[in-house]
């Protein structure tokens, strides 16, 4: 009896803390959805609903398949990576117009879209994965790569990994807790404690979705290296009422810094005003723009 006492209490614990993170993230789509207004979220699921899936299953291990949707000329190939949980429906809003500019690939990673379930393990086997799907599909080098969110994070690991493919780097309001905690948690004062452990949270979501090993994933973000590499990063400003203007400022400046300190004399910073965190769908002429600048650095 007394252990059936101790694992409902257990069990009645464990569905407090779900309840809980579920409704700090309901709170946060919320008040994205609020940012972006009602016309803004119908056009982001009914955009991601109309995605026609025109790309290929191909084949990268035995018997392990992605997909992979590529479209337009050109070079640099721009490689499209979603965020967590999402895949390449994400970019429905940008795919054609960047196709126009360049060589333009969305695929679906492992266990997301319409590629085959499974995990690849970390950001590294992530990575790994990516270079072989591209190498089956006869998608040559050089590339730059677009993420979005936590595809900002895998995007800048497989640009180290890989720094004679990759020649540019997007970063569309990338999940980027190396730079934040750099740059923002010392000047978040009496909210500090709540903004490491919502990252701590974060992370065990990611790992949960995505089925990664968060500890490795963390030490192979915090060894990239892109010192030189041309860099586009934009970031939906987030103001916090609890802190007074003069610190929100301060905010913004220090995560321009923070970018920059990624590859000094090579990051262009973007705020992406009146966007919600997803600024392809809110903002895409900002993704376009950047893209656009970008492939020509390359070209030139």
């Amino acid at each position: 009896m007394a252990q059936l006492r101790h694992t409902s209490r257990a069990r009645w614990w464990l569905n407090r803390i779900v309840a809980a993170v579920l409704a700090a993230l309901l709170i946060a789509v919320v008040a994205d959805y609020a940012r972006g207004g009602i016309i803004a979220l119908w056009l982001r699921y009914a955009g991601a609903a109309a995605y026609g899936a025109p790309g290929e299953r191909l084949e990268i291990a035995s018997g392990h398949s992605l997909y992979l949707d590529c479209r337009g000329s050109g070079t640099p190939t721009l490689v499209l990576e979603a965020g967590m949980g999402s895949d390449s429906a994400t970019w429905s809003p940008v795919h054609d117009e960047l196709a126009g500019i360049s060589r333009t690939c969305a695929y679906d990673r492992t266990g997301r879209g319409r590629s085959d379930g499974g995990s690849a393990g970390d950001l590294a086997g992530m990575s790994s994965e990516l270079a072989a799907l591209l190498a089956a599909a006869g998608e040559p080098p050089p590339y730059v790569l677009v993420g979005h969110s936590l595809g900002a994070v895998i995007g800048r690991v497989h640009a180290s990994r890989h720094p004679v493919d990759v020649a540019g780097l997007v970063l569309v309001d990338g999940f980027d807790p190396d730079v934040f905690d750099a740059a923002v948690v010392p000047l978040l004062g009496p909210i500090r404690d709540q903004y490491v452990g919502e990252t701590a949270n974060i992370w065990g979501v990611i790992g949960s979705v995505e089925r990664i090993n968060v500890e490795a994933s963390r030490a192979q973000l915090a060894a990239s290296d892109l010192e030189g590499l041309p860099i586009e990063a934009m970031v939906a400003p987030r103001i916090d009422s609890r802190l007074d203007a003069a610190t929100n400022q301060r905010i913004l400046d220090a995560e321009a810094a923070a970018y920059e300190a990624l590859s000094p004399g090579h990051v262009t910073f973007t705020l992406a005003w009146g966007a919600s965190h997803m600024i392809q769908f809110d903002r895409p002429e900002l993704v376009v723009e950047a893209v656009r600048r970008i492939v020509a650095e390359v070209r030139g």
